[in-house]
């Protein structure tokens, strides 16, 4: 076997906003997708506008059937749990410069995996269908992202001459919901397919990540076998042994007293680092995924915007949590679904109004 990487879409130029459709015109297996869309801050600056929160989905498809299904953030979260690292990114909300997502689809338990992979042979009309929209966070313009400026980088992560795989992992959004104050939100997840884990994303702007949900139960034949029934932050705790500190750079440029977003959304520390030989500048928060920066100089506190480059280290990639079942590599010990009846989720409820997703992981075989 013979891997080989090979550009679907190359810098392709797209529009502030759509939907753009790209056949895969490969027969060998593929390992994995790699995703990049890029675009380039407005003039002045793009301030919390990550290029994730501008996807609305990156999806696989083939005719009618969805094989893959997530938005920007779900993509950079699932990327950051299967590859137990954030891999190279642009985060930057200085003017002029260029923001991106980079992301991996990964179709097996690992990169280069030949018995779980997309098997373009096993379907009649393989295509990746990208929609996005410059404008979800800032206005187009010179504090938002640039028009005209946003581009599509597509590459297969082929596998020449490797057997056909036995089966393929998808990841779909399934659900999503707003948080009330109180009560629990019932999800049935599907019974079709064995599950390897879900991803669940909760948040809410400055009441920390996971605000909303207060307790995690899996349910299967109402109450025959419960694989977890726990309060969020145990069980976070627990999923900590399992999951790498994740760490990536983030450039802002705040007002000193402005609140600044790093993407990792629980726990996190923020080196930050001045441009500028007169300036010193700290970060205040409460490990809940966003802070105070102050800026001060040698005659007091600093006035107007500075650009800061930040170390940022923590867990919760932009509010997600990665729930696995059984061991990673080996299929029998993943949450058989056709086994089982009744799949229920139950997300109890503390605050109202977080925005809530439940991302299915699953095992399709061919």
């Amino acid at each position: 076997m013979l891997r080989r990487l090979s550009y679907i879409e190359n810098r392709k130029v797209l529009a502030d906003s759509g939907e753009l459709v790209s056949d895969v015109n490969v027969r060998d297996p593929i390992t994995a997708l790699w995703v990049e869309v890029r675009a380039n801050n407005g003039t002045s600056y793009n301030i919390n506008s990550p290029v994730a929160a501008c996807v609305d989905a990156v999806e696989v498809i083939d005719g009618s059937t969805v094989l893959y299904s997530v938005d920007g953030y779900e993509l950079f979260a699932m990327t950051a749990y299967m590859l137990k690292q954030i891999p190279y990114s642009l985060v930057y909300e200085y003017g002029n410069l260029t923001q991106n997502l980079n992301g991996c689809l990964l179709f097996g338990r690992f990169l280069g995996d030949v018995q779980y992979a997309l098997d373009p042979a096993r379907f009649a009309n393989l295509q990746v269908r990208v929609k996005w929209n410059l404008a979800n966070v800032n206005t187009v313009g010179a504090t938002g992202f640039g028009t005209g400026t946003a581009t599509l980088t597509v590459v297969a992560d082929i596998m020449e001459g490797a057997p056909a795989p036995s089966a393929m992992l998808t990841t779909k959004e399934h659900y999503a919901f707003t948080t009330a104050s109180s009560g629990v939100e019932y999800v049935d997840l599907p019974v079709d397919l064995n599950h390897r884990g879900l991803l669940l994303r909760c948040h809410k702007a400055g009441s920390g990540q996971f605000t909303g949900i207060s307790n995690l139960k899996l349910s299967c034949d109402q109450g025959k076998f419960v694989p977890f029934d726990m309060r969020k932050n145990d069980l976070h705790r627990y999923l900590t042994l399992q999951t790498p500190l994740f760490h990536y750079k983030h450039n802002f440029y705040p007002n000193s007293g402005d609140t600044i977003y790093p993407l990792l959304k629980f726990d996190e520390v923020v080196q930050l680092t001045a441009y500028d030989a007169d300036l010193y500048a700290s970060y205040v928060n409460d490990g809940i995924g966003e802070g105070i920066a102050y800026l001060y100089g040698n005659a007091g506190v600093k006035s107007g915007r500075y650009q800061l480059m930040a170390d940022v280290q923590g867990f919760l990639p932009v509010g997600a949590m990665y729930i696995p079942f059984g061991l990673a590599d080996e299929a029998s010990t993943w949450l058989p679904a056709n086994a089982f009846k009744s799949l229920r989720l139950e997300l109890t409820q503390d605050t109202a109004s977080a925005s809530a997703f439940v991302v299915t992981h699953q095992e399709r075989p061919y």
